[in-house]
């Protein structure tokens, strides 16, 4: 495999999140057997992005789906979670046969469960459940303090607060899920560019988080008193019933009683129902670090992001009039 290039400064949001994820998981490829060719195709079968424009140009890597699927090309970018590391995660399992032990190694896109985060300067940073943790805490990114149990919204508010994704403006990557379909985590991978849209990719895909808005919401309840209620749904109900288009007309009257300041809440509250059926969980993740995430907190500009097609069918039908 020919030698990788450095990371550069220009901006493609089609291709940043890609090359993020490249570079940070160079040392992966580094100590992997891994044999390219010469693609026949116009472009790489996951991400759908033509050869001479993927990180590795016109280096793809032959890649069966099962005994007997058909062979695809796809290339290096796409191919690197599935590479098992012995340095860099460590054993996950022995498999055992007979008299025979095989050691199986970790890979990314075996993490069920787990999430990461790509900072701007390309570092990764991996959140794992409790048992992977322990078993991968060895390898060289958890000698590296890369790895964490903390859920993967708590480590990138986390890594926020502490300046690492500065500058925003030129992208992170955000995974919430690594899972097991890797295609389906690989196809569509966004970088996030402004908090107005954190882009949450996962296998299922990628969805759109308005955390500016969140955030905002946080200082609202903090500013009134109110801070304690963050997370607790509860509190939250008539909202999130609304959110899901079961509107009570008597309990929102009586969460207006409750609320000092109820217009200015209400005012910064996200848009998209969505993101209101997440408020206990995201607001209660905010609040540690509320005032170092305050300075990110800006109006909202011309964004760049590319923006996955959703749903045609209006939010409001889905999930009911908002209050």
């Amino acid at each position: 495999m020919k030698e990788e290039a450095p990371l550069h400064s220009s901006f493609n949001p089609r291709h940043r999140a890609y090359q993020l994820l490249y570079h940070a998981t160079h040392p992966l490829r580094r100590s992997a057997f891994i044999s390219t060719l010469t693609p026949n195709t116009p472009s790489c079968a996951c991400c759908d992005r033509r050869w001479a424009d993927v990180e590795a140009p016109f280096q793809a890597i032959e890649y069966r789906y099962g005994k007997n699927g058909e062979t695809e090309y796809v290339c290096l970018s796409c191919y690197t979670p599935r590479i098992a590391s012995q340095e860099m995660l460590g054993l996950e399992r022995l498999n055992v046969t007979g008299n025979t032990r095989t050691p199986i190694y970790g890979k990314l896109g075996m993490l069920v469960g787990s999430g990461g985060i790509i900072t701007p300067k390309a570092e990764l940073y991996l959140t794992l459940p409790p048992k992977l943790f322990e078993k991968y805490r060895q390898g060289e990114w958890g000698q590296q303090s890369r790895l964490s149990t903390e859920k993967p919204l708590t480590r990138l508010l986390a890594l926020l607060a502490q300046g690492e994704l500065d500058p925003i403006s030129e992208g992170f990557v955000y995974i919430e899920n690594w899972g097991r379909k890797v295609d389906g985590l690989m196809r569509h991978l966004t970088p996030t560019t402004s908090l107005h849209e954190l882009w949450c990719n996962s296998e299922s895909g990628v969805s759109a988080l308005d955390l500016h808005a969140m955030i905002m919401t946080a200082k609202q309840l903090s500013e009134q008193g109110l801070t304690v209620q963050a997370d607790r749904i509860t509190f939250w109900k008539p909202i999130l019933d609304a959110a899901q288009g079961q509107r009570d007309d008597k309990a929102f009257a009586e969460w207006l009683e409750k609320v000092p300041k109820p217009e200015s809440l209400l005012q910064t509250l996200p848009a998209d129902p969505f993101d209101r059926l997440k408020l206990p969980a995201v607001l209660g993740a905010i609040m540690p670090h509320l005032q170092a995430l305050l300075p990110y907190c800006r109006p909202l500009a011309v964004e760049t992001n590319p923006a996955p097609q959703r749903d045609a069918t209006p939010d409001t039908q889905r999930q009911g009039t908002l209050f």
